[in-house]
């Protein structure tokens, strides 16, 4: 996993659509600047994961791509100007169906992590939108 740099006063948010039937899920993230100055994020293709909880808070699945995969060593920059709301295209292995685990059946809370260059911890939840 790639680490991110962010200049400036960001708000994360994250969208998931998960089809039980074809274990696929659909992954959209968003940052909002919340402040004065335009931000800065930098990440690489492959700085954030998707990780599935149980209602006890519990891990029970990630988005481990297959064993023969390739995170590409690309630098992805993200300008947000003040009030701006801007989607994080160009990010790997958070949308598919081609996963090393299926994601087992169950009422998951979907969270989406990340690390700064600083070692913070970035976690916000997905809204889900599950399909059968």
């Amino acid at each position: 996993m790639h680490d991110l740099h962010i200049e400036g006063d960001v708000k994360f948010h994250g969208e998931i659509s998960w089809s039980v039937s074809d274990d696929s899920i659909n992954t959209k993230i968003e940052v909002k600047n919340i402040g004065a100055d335009t931000a800065r994020i930098e990440a690489g293709p492959c700085a954030f994961n998707v990780i599935a909880y149980s209602k006890d808070n519990e891990p029970v699945w990630y988005n481990r791509p297959p064993n023969e995969y390739i995170c590409t060593d690309q630098l992805l920059i993200y300008r947000i100007a003040p009030k701006e709301t801007k989607q994080l295209t160009g990010q790997m292995y958070i949308s598919g169906q081609n996963w090393h685990w299926d994601i087992p059946d169950g009422d998951w809370n979907f969270k989406i992590e990340g690390r700064t260059k600083k070692g913070e911890s970035i976690s916000f939840d997905a809204n889900e939108t599950n399909n059968r």
